[in-house]
């Protein structure tokens, strides 16, 4: 396979599909079963614990984040989904098939990228997805939308892997884990070494898959990506399960901060549902929880000169879980 097979079959355009793969964009059948169900999984590497009773479902056509700090279980999580390794305890099915006899026909249908993804590094880059493709007994060439999407050149086609830089060699992996349209998308850390450009290409990607009701795995530490593109979040702390909730709902639990300023003194300023923590001369600062109604309806007949009362931010959320408070 020649480089300007691999690059040019769709040269200077996009291919209309949008993902560049040249293959024509389809919804994917509904399924009745979630497409990854996890039930009291866990995992010992002799006595060192990698995950305990970590359960939960993927459901079709959603962006589910997996997040955690490095070392929290994430990447044998996703091991075990793939049946890559083998738990200790518990079950996993995919595409509502148990692990198992089943695992190969699952994989077909699962593109992953791995949190170390380390391609063979003698290959060029060309050489490695034509034989990504020849493992997956698809005979057509790459269809260079995906490619120019990531910024590919020719030169970079050409290159031994060994000699590309970390941030190219990732996108090489994430081409690699989309090209063939997979049903399951698994990616550990994906953004991992991408500029600002490319990762926004990159969840424009995503954005596409969601609407063609496939499904995404995405395994993270970065906060505002996981705020950014996920349908539902799972928190696990210390190889444990700690949240399982839309970032809606996981966002409600937490305390908001409201700064607030006035004009003039107020004798004994309470607020409804609200605990003072700082006070400075006329500027206050409290922790508001639960419904804020009654307080907006207070606020209005104070003295305000100004107030800061934003929504609470996944990063606050998760200290607050990681930290486990």
């Amino acid at each position: 396979m020649r480089c300007e097979e691999v690059v040019f079959r769709n040269e200077g355009k996009i291919a209309e599909d949008g993902l560049g793969t040249g293959a024509k964009q389809s919804e994917v059948d509904p399924v009745d079963s979630p497409v990854i169900s996890v039930a009291n999984l866990t995992k010992y590497y002799g006595k060192i614990r990698g995950i305990e009773s970590v359960g939960f479902t993927v459901e079709q056509g959603e962006i589910f984040g997996f997040l955690g700090p490095n070392g929290a279980g994430k990447t044998t999580t996703i091991r075990i989904v793939l049946d890559l390794v083998r738990p200790t305890s518990g079950s996993v099915s995919v595409f509502g098939r148990p692990l198992g006899k089943a695992s190969l026909d699952i994989r077909r249908r699962c593109g992953y990228l791995p949190g170390d993804f380390a391609p063979y590094p003698h290959f060029t880059a060309e050489e490695f997805l034509g034989f990504s493709l020849h493992l997956r007994g698809i005979r057509t060439p790459v269809d260079g939308g995906l490619l120019e999407r990531f910024g590919f050149s020719k030169g970079d086609l050409s290159r031994r892997i060994k000699h590309l830089s970390h941030g190219t060699r990732q996108k090489l992996g994430i081409i690699q884990a989309f090209l063939h349209r997979p049903d399951l998308l698994i990616l550990d850390e994906p953004t991992n070494g991408l500029d600002p450009l490319m990762q926004e290409e990159f969840y424009k990607l995503l954005a596409e898959v969601r609407r063609e009701g496939r499904t995404v795995f995405l395994s993270s530490h970065i906060l505002p990506e996981v705020e950014k593109v996920c349908d539902r979040v799972a928190i696990v702390r210390a190889g444990t399960l700690v949240a399982l909730e839309t970032l809606d709902e996981l966002k409600a639990k937490r305390a908001r901060r409201l700064t607030l300023r006035l004009r003039e003194p107020v004798e004994g300023l309470r607020l409804p549902g609200a605990d003072l923590v700082r006070q400075e001369g006329l500027s206050f600062e409290f922790l508001v929880k639960g419904d804020t109604r009654s307080l907006l309806a207070h606020l209005a007949g104070l003295p305000v000169e100004d107030f800061v009362f934003p929504e609470p931010d996944l990063e606050e959320v998760f200290v607050t879980y990681y930290r486990g408070s």
